[in-house]
């Protein structure tokens, strides 16, 4: 999959555009939706296009393109063809008809599900 960057706005991830991000795709405000008792901030569902980077054992740039499941302030959860191991930084783009929205995140958990990876990453903050 190859993704065209025409014209398109690029936006640093941080708590506020995710925030906005989630209210322009919402089916209903985030304030108004409930959050299950252990969770402390919902998640959204959220399909689309994610982009990460890596280095390879070669020690060559690499992307692949995954498939985001679900957003929210603190993080995503998403599907891709390859393993990452837990603490690893890695640059994100999620690509959305508006803007770009990148930035860095940790994996904090990464399990396979079935010929994929559902990687569950945490939003590096760099404000």
């Amino acid at each position: 999959m190859t993704l065209s960057m025409t014209d398109q706005e690029f936006v640093r991830l941080n708590k506020d555009s995710i925030q906005r991000l989630i209210e322009l795709r919402a089916d209903e405000p985030a304030k108004n939706r409930n959050t299950p008792k252990r969770r402390r901030i919902q998640r959204w569902p959220f399909p689309g296009p994610v982009q990460l980077w890596f280095h390879d054992s070669t020690g060559e740039e690499t992307q692949i393109i995954g498939t985001c499941h679900n957003l929210n302030e603190n993080g995503i959860g998403l599907f891709c063809e390859r393993a990452f191991d837990i603490g690893r930084q890695l640059p994100v783009a999620i690509h959305q008809p508006e803007a770009t929205y990148h930035g860095d995140c940790v994996v904090r958990h990464c399990t396979q599900s079935g010929g994929e990876y559902f990687l569950g990453l945490e939003f590096v903050d760099s404000e």
